[in-house]
């Protein structure tokens, strides 16, 4: 069982991804064990697909935890990692909820997200999970822009947004705990908690391919496999990947 005392710390003031940064880490055996990398800038991070998630110093949380874990030991570690940054945020009694598979969002407009790679090295395989919240509502990455982006500092009150470096604190034991909760107790402990804070959750979606519109239905949650559940007017569908999203005009 893996504590925040087993955590080794790097902490950067500029970097080009917190992700990347971990990775050539690893893969150079410069680390080992569990680590997590706290950055204040970002030149070159990227959200899903690929969308580039810049940060002025101090605009966003740049953190990225990794550790020597399988992607298919947890599978839906997406999900474990967003519950856990969720539970940090409600004691801050921010309303936040979680879009499938990795988003953050307050009032629907996306705060930030969650990255997960794994890849192998020398000692064995290792997984990264990445993290990015947009403290203030200048300088929104572009993996936040034209979604309805927010930020911490415009859902608190003024002065009341915590640093990056608490935020961080407070968030890798968090997932760890998750982690601990879901290898010992199953990944149905998350999958109930994604499900109290599931954004979507009975209200009518679209799936996108690319951009494109795949179908439209009622969201129905994730089932027991972590998949997302549609229920389209051809019957019940289920969405192992691919881009989730409220339907326009619904």
């Amino acid at each position: 069982m893996l504590t925040q005392a087993d955590v080794h710390w790097i902490e950067l003031d500029s970097v080009d991804s917190t992700n990347d940064y971990l990775t050539r880490a690893y893969q150079q055996s410069r680390v080992s064990g569990c680590v997590a990398v706290l950055a204040h800038a970002q030149t070159a991070g990227r959200g899903r697909s690929g969308r580039s998630w810049q940060s002025a110093p101090g605009a966003s949380l740049c953190l990225s935890l990794g550790m020597p874990l399988a992607g298919y030991q947890l599978p839906f570690l997406p999900l474990c990692v967003g519950v856990a940054v969720a539970q940090v945020l409600e004691m801050l009694n921010l309303p936040v909820r979680l879009k499938w598979p990795n988003d953050l969002l307050i009032d629907d407009q996306k705060l930030g997200g969650v990255l997960c790679e794994s890849f192998q090295t020398d000692g064995g395989p290792v997984t990264v999970m990445g993290v990015g919240l947009n403290l203030l509502p200048m300088n929104v990455p572009d993996a936040l822009s034209g979604q309805g982006a927010t930020s911490l500092a415009a859902s608190l009150p003024e002065g009341a947004t915590p640093s990056a470096l608490t935020l961080a604190q407070s968030i890798i034991p968090s997932v760890l705990n998750l982690i601990n909760q879901a290898q010992q107790q199953g990944v149905a402990a998350v999958f109930n908690l994604f499900t109290q804070r599931d954004a979507w959750l009975g209200r009518e979606v679209q799936v996108l391919d690319q951009g494109e519109v795949c179908y439209m239905g009622k969201a129905m949650g994730i089932n027991e496999h972590g998949a997302y559940l549609v229920n389209t007017t051809g019957g019940l569908r289920a969405l192992n990947a691919g881009d989730l999203s409220l339907r326009v005009n619904a």
